[in-house]
C-alpha cells in the first residue's frame, strides 16, 4: 500500500483571442494578455450554444507550472487555431515541453506565434488542402471540408504524443 499527498489540480481559466490578445473574462470584466505558456495537455473539440444556436469550438488545455489550467477557446474554423495546430504538430516533443502561445495583430489581422521549449515553431507544411467550391441552389460556396479533416488529423496526432492527459 503507498500513501500520498493529492495534488491539487489547480483553478481553470477559459481565454479566448481579440484583437490580437489573449482575453480573461470574470465576473464582467475582462483582462487582457500578450501569451499563455505551459505544457499542453489536449486538444479537443465542443459544442457551444450562442443565442439559440449550436457552434463548434475548438479548446486547448495548457497546464501552467502553478498546476493552473488555461482553456483557450477558438471557432471551429478559425485561421488561429489552424495556425497554432500547423505549429504544434511539427514539434516531437510536444506534451513534455513548454509551449508557448502568443497572439499579435498585424493590420486588421490577429496572428500567432507558437513556441516549444522557447524555440520558435514553424508549420509542419504549408501546402494545405484547397477550399473547394461547390454549388448549392444555385450559389457557389466555399467547402473547406478536406482542409478541416487534415487539421483534425493532426489534432489527432497532437493528443497521441501528449496522451491525451486530463
Amino acid at each position: 500500500m503507498a500513501l500520498g499527498e493529492v495534488e491539487s489540480r489547480g483553478r481553470k481559466y477559459y481565454l479566448s483571442i481579440s484583437d490580437g490578445k489573449l482575453v480573461h473574462s470574470e465576473n464582467g470584466e475582462r483582462k487582457y494578455y500578450g501569451y499563455v505558456a505551459g505544457v499542453l495537455e489536449k486538444i479537443y473539440r465542443q459544442e457551444r450554444t450562442f443565442n439559440g444556436e449550436t457552434v463548434p469550438y475548438w479548446y486547448i488545455d495548457i497546464r501552467g507550472e502553478k498546476k493552473e489550467l488555461y482553456s483557450l477557446a477558438l471557432p471551429y474554423k478559425s485561421g488561429v487555431f489552424k495556425s497554432i495546430v500547423l505549429s504544434l504538430a511539427s514539434d516531437e516533443s510536444i506534451g513534455f515541453s513548454t509551449v508557448k502561445i502568443e497572439p499579435y495583430k498585424k493590420g486588421e489581422f490577429t496572428k500567432v506565434v507558437v513556441y516549444s521549449s522557447e524555440r520558435r515553431l514553424d508549420w509542419i507544411t504549408k501546402e494545405l488542402p484547397p477550399v473547394e467550391t461547390i454549388e448549392i441552389a444555385g450559389q457557389p460556396v466555399k467547402d473547406d471540408t478536406k482542409r478541416m479533416k487534415y487539421i483534425s488529423s493532426l489534432v489527432e496526432q497532437i493528443n497521441k504524443r501528449t496522451g491525451g492527459r486530463k
